[in-house]
């Protein structure tokens, strides 16, 4: 329900635009748009090399997301990388050679560097281009930056001020089939 076209209080405009592009999607890719994947990046340097590209999936809620930590998340279309606030000085110069007191600028083009961090990163990235077909525009993400709101705007996991975490969707559903099972 936190999808642009899914969403009650969202512009007429946006949803028309959005339930118009999706509506003549094939499923794979139109899941993504209503569900995006998130994974940690990193850690990306503690892989075994005959793991796969894409490391594995983290759910959707503020609670798995640390300031210690680097995410991305895609939704078919956007790829959004998050930097905490407390993230390792020498992780961000391998994969973006930016140092913590630099401006994290929101538009980039993502590089390879010589290192086998920001290989890997690249992988993933063309990795997720091939698997959706889809060039995927990137943006960094900062907590207490409106890019860090529109990131967190995506974990579809938390509570919304229009409605339960997903969690306590589950716990409704189960409650209803509970209710409907005893009468």
């Amino acid at each position: 329900m936190k999808s642009t076209g899914l969403r009650s209080d969202g512009r007429i405009d946006e949803r028309s635009i959005w339930i118009n592009y999706v509506s003549a999607l094939s499923t794979p890719l139109a899941i993504p748009l209503v569900y995006p994947r998130m994974v940690a990046i990193h850690n990306l340097g503690s892989k075994d090399e005959d793991e796969s590209l894409v490391p594995p999936v983290i759910p959707l809620s503020s609670e798995h997301v640390s300031d210690e930590g680097i995410y991305l998340l895609e939704n078919g279309e956007d790829c959004l990388i998050y930097i905490g606030n407390l993230v390792d000085s020498n992780i961000l110069q391998q994969l973006f050679n930016i140092s913590p007191s630099d401006e994290i600028p929101t538009q980039f083009v993502l590089q390879q560097y010589d290192n086998p961090l920001s290989k890997k990163l690249n992988d993933l990235v063309n990795e997720i281009r091939r698997q959706r077909c889809s060039y995927l525009s990137m943006k960094l993400c900062k907590k207490g930056d409106p890019s860090g709101a529109l990131f967190f705007s995506y974990l579809v996991e938390d509570k919304s001020p229009s409605g339960p975490s997903y969690v306590e969707f589950l716990v409704h559903v189960h409650r209803e089939i509970q209710v409907k099972m005893s009468s």
